[in-house]
């Protein structure tokens, strides 16, 4: 299974939710789900931000970045499930498993910290690590009843 996160540029809100969930899933075992991220309107050259990697890091996440990705045709083929940030993205993703992440753990959405101070960011990361707790405990659950 591949599920995707995604954003509006792919540096700062996605690519936190793509490195945390996937060390989520690592740290308690959960095999068989690929986790990637990708941007609506990613621009071209743009990289992870500074104050992303700085939070990843404050999670335990060494990840040197990554240049931006655009939501793809092949993006679109690969994937199970896509997990946007906010419901009003869920518009631009032409798929059919397209969530938003408030939306599966019954939240709101995860509002974009870009060009605003570093605080902005904390408070992103705080609800999407909350969040991604939920969605995790929600599989887990799955995961017992197979």
């Amino acid at each position: 299974m591949q599920i995707c996160f995604v954003c509006e540029g792919n540096t700062c809100r996605s690519p936190f939710a793509e490195k945390l969930f996937s060390k989520m899933l690592k740290q308690n075992n959960i095999l068989g789900i690929k986790v990637t991220s990708c941007g609506i309107n990613s621009l071209q050259n743009s990289t992870t931000s500074p104050q992303t990697l700085n939070l990843l890091k404050s999670y335990g996440i060494n990840f040197k970045g990554k240049k931006a990705q655009k939501l793809t045709k092949s993006k679109l083929d690969k994937t199970n499930l896509f997990i946007t940030m906010t419901k009003t993205q869920k518009q631009y993703v032409p798929a059919k498993n397209v969530f938003s992440l408030g939306e599966l753990v019954g939240g709101d959405d995860v509002l974009d910290p870009y060009g605003k101070d570093y605080e902005a960011y904390v408070f992103m990361a705080k609800k999407v690590y909350e969040y991604l707790q939920i969605l995790l405990n929600k599989i887990k659950n799955i995961k017992e009843m197979q």
